[in-house]
């Protein structure tokens, strides 16, 4: 009986397109089996919420006492009564389990075939692995419409969370070993992926994009992707970084000037070259650029401050920037070199990236 009504529950769920009052769009397979587990429960509540109200009000008035001196009967036991607000509720409880427990345990497998993408959290950014085609994305993940994709995600620091509302999936990322989920989109579109563990300071600020484009397109465009800069001269290395690999520095490092937990990349690469940096403790840069110094060429501090950020902390600052140690190859890095370099080409006064990946400019 419970089974049978149960699967009537779930033939009869339908994804949410545009969203309602408590829910945003439904755009994967699994968001109508979640929502069909909120909307039973929820009206549920509603139901039991109008009833012992209303008996409530009824009995108030009903059975009030109606003088000082009126004396009434104690209560009474009442088999058929406590058997009622016993069984229903235990039913009412088996139901909600099960269509939970369905929709968890199809949450938790995902299907044979998957197109795996690795995830990597660290504050306060994500960074997207797609081993099939050598491609990193920071910020954003593509994926195909139409096909299940499992997500394999490990942290490099605390505890992060990975959740996508519109596809109803949500999981915690736990430094030193990998948890997954997975989805499948049922609609083209981009949707918001946000952290929803608290992980510091710029916690509100680790977010990413997913793009859901058509299966047909999709090898094209991870192609592309994974080899955009292999082949790029480098004058246009700094509108490459700007676009593609800045997503991941946003959220500690501005471009206007503006403080935030890491020192503002404008007028970083006037402020390396011309050695005018501090450091915690005690050294200056100017000391360690030159003939016969530890890094020779201020692109050099700049190389060591991605794959070792801890060994030179400027000074005002708390250090918590991650190493990029096999996160970056040798053109990226080349690449982040350059856009110091040519920083004004690529935004205007108030830190506006006035370029394309392609170096063509915004709209």
């Amino acid at each position: 009986m419970i089974s049978i009504f149960t699967n009537i529950l779930l033939a009869t769920a339908t994804p949410v397109d545009n969203g309602n009052f408590w829910l945003p769009r439904a755009a994967s397979t699994t968001a109508g089996g979640v929502d069909l587990t909120f909307n039973v429960i929820t009206w549920i509540c509603y139901f039991f919420f109008a009833l012992i109200v209303g008996l409530m009000v009824v009995f108030c008035i009903k059975y009030r006492r109606k003088s000082p001196d009126m004396v009434c009967a104690g209560p009474t036991h009442n088999t058929a009564l406590e058997l009622t607000w016993t069984i229903i509720p235990l039913l009412l409880v088996v139901v909600i389990f099960t269509v939970g427990m369905r929709g968890y345990l199809n949450l938790r497998e995902a299907p044979e075939g998957c197109y795996e993408v690795q995830v990597t959290g660290q504050k306060w950014s994500w960074t997207f692995d797609h081993p099939e085609y050598g491609a990193t994305q920071v910020a954003e993940l593509t994926v195909p419409v139409g096909k299940p994709v499992r997500l394999l995600m490990t942290s490099n620091d605390v505890l992060h969370s990975v959740w996508i509302p519109d596809f109803r999936v949500k999981m915690d990322v736990i430094p030193g070993r990998y948890t997954s989920l997975w989805f499948e989109a049922t609609a083209v579109g981009e949707y918001a992926l946000n952290c929803t563990e608290y992980c510091g300071k710029d916690h509100s600020k680790m977010l990413a994009t997913v793009h859901v484009i058509p299966a047909d397109e999709f090898a094209a465009t991870m192609t592309k992707l994974a080899n955009e800069y292999e082949d790029m001269s480098v004058g246009q290395l700094p509108a490459y970084a700007i676009n593609r690999l800045y997503n991941r520095c946003a959220s500690c490092h501005s471009l206007d000037g503006s403080l935030s937990t890491g020192p503002t990349f404008k007028g970083l690469w006037d402020r390396v070259k011309s050695g005018q940096v501090k450091f915690t403790n005690g050294e200056s840069l100017s000391g360690l650029i030159g003939d016969a110094t530890e890094y020779g060429e201020p692109e050099n501090y700049i190389r060591e401050s991605l794959l070792n950020p801890q060994k030179h902390i400027v000074q005002g600052y708390l250090g918590s920037m991650p190493s990029f140690q096999g996160q970056l190859k040798e053109k990226q890095i080349t690449a982040i070199i350059e856009m110091f370099k040519h920083l004004r080409d690529v935004t205007d006064a108030n830190g506006n990236i006035t370029v394309n990946p392609d170096g063509t400019p915004t709209e």
